[in-house]
């Protein structure tokens, strides 16, 4: 029954339909209270069961289907159903990185872009729920995950993107991008920066090349911070940023949800990764692929950690933390993540990927067929109700 999940968001309710027996059960109880009616003659009583006899089984039968579509309306309404409605791409949409004023990128727009400022463009805030400028910019935005998440929305396929040109960060490759996209760029003062160095820990036993590595990178950076967790430690991504996991397989939960939250997870080939991640090649020397998950990702080497092949390298210490540093989302948008409109990096997103239809939902209408339907059952019953206790007093 998947194809019902395509129609309702939540076919759970559809169980209700079974209570359209409920108004039927009522009429037809109603129906069946006879009334005694003193007559003079045999042969009224012949024509009143003749007459009967030609009456509808059900009485009332438009107020019966008031209240079956009543019934159906609000199963509707609680299954919540979904129309699939056509999406085509907008000419006319900037997205603006939030750290730019409102004013400043309409400036830009009517000074750089005329072409859209003489048309009925939009302006909205690059947030994955893109509202326009006229609203407060939103706080703590991943430009990466944002860009990655519109760029699979085809009302989005060829948008305007306004961003901070500063120092361009070595971005994740796993970032999604639109190829119809124009990229902009706005100079604008560099922002307050966070802690330059990463909050490195490491789980299990580490490889040979790990000592060497970190008395590098100490020499080089004294205020580095490295701490040795137990298998069973509690990790946070707020006081973690790396996690250099050498431990048994599977992940801990602990791990996958450090990851989740916003941390780097970087491990060898012996840890095997689900099949539902989509992991892409960074580097075909090593070689090292990494995947997103949730706020952050996982940098994993298709190699042994303990080979020659691996540690026997004098640039080992500089590639690594170059290699990590490129991967750790969280970490790049918070110390370097002034993005730079001339050099869009990340994988394209190719038209055929992105889907041209959208499920909108049907409440509304469904709410204000319901309200009206309530409103005629409850006109049509009372208005019955005078003529019927008429009746039963002249009968009586």
């Amino acid at each position: 029954m998947l194809w019902i999940n395509a129609f309702f968001q939540s076919p759970q309710w559809l169980w209700l339909f079974a209570a359209l027996a409920i108004p039927i059960a009522i009429h037809l109880l109603r129906r069946s209270n006879p009334q005694q009616i003193p007559f003079a003659a045999l042969q009224w009583v012949q024509r009143y069961a003749q007459s009967r006899a030609r009456q509808p089984v059900v009485d009332n039968k438009w107020l019966l289907l008031l209240r079956l579509l009543v019934v159906t309306l609000l199963a509707l309404l609680l299954g919540q159903p979904l129309i699939k409605r056509n999406i085509y791409p907008q000419e006319a949409v900037v997205l603006v990185d939030p750290r730019i004023e409102a004013i400043d990128a309409n400036a830009f727009i009517h000074r750089s872009l005329p072409q859209l400022a003489e048309a009925d463009h939009k302006v909205l805030w690059l947030s994955p729920e893109t509202t326009a400028v006229t609203s407060p910019p939103p706080q703590n935005i991943d430009l990466w995950k944002t860009l990655t998440l519109l760029s699979r929305r085809a009302d989005l396929r060829r948008a305007y993107i306004l961003l901070i040109n500063n120092a361009f960060p070595a971005s994740h490759r796993a970032l999604r991008t639109s190829p119809h996209w124009q990229w902009h760029s706005l100079d604008k003062p560099a922002t307050t920066k966070g802690p330059v160095l990463p909050r490195v820990a490491v789980m299990g036993k580490v490889p040979n090349w790990w000592a060497p590595v970190l008395e590098d990178w100490r020499g080089a950076m004294p205020e580095l911070l490295v701490q040795t967790l137990e298998q069973e430690a509690a990790l946070s991504a707020q006081e973690t940023d790396w996690l250099v996991y050498a431990g048994p397989a599977p992940l801990p939960q602990t791990v996958m949800d450090f990851v989740a939250d916003g941390g780097l997870l970087i491990t060898d080939k012996s840890i095997q990764p689900p099949d539902h991640l989509d992991f892409v090649t960074v580097d075909q020397s090593y070689p090292v692929q990494a995947a997103p998950m949730g706020r952050g990702s996982w940098l994993r080497y298709g190699i042994d950690w303990h080979s020659a092949e691996f540690y026997q390298r004098a640039e080992l210490p500089d590639y690594l933390w170059q290699q990590w540093s490129a991967q750790d989302w969280p970490l790049q948008h918070r110390n370097r993540g002034q993005w730079s409109g001339m050099n869009p990096m990340g994988i394209p997103v190719v038209d055929s990927a992105v889907g041209n239809r959208r499920a909108e939902q049907l409440q509304p209408w469904l709410i204000a067929a319901l309200l009206m339907l309530l409103t005629l059952e409850r006109l049509l019953a009372l208005s019955r109700s005078p003529s019927r206790r008429a009746g039963e007093t002249r009968h009586g």
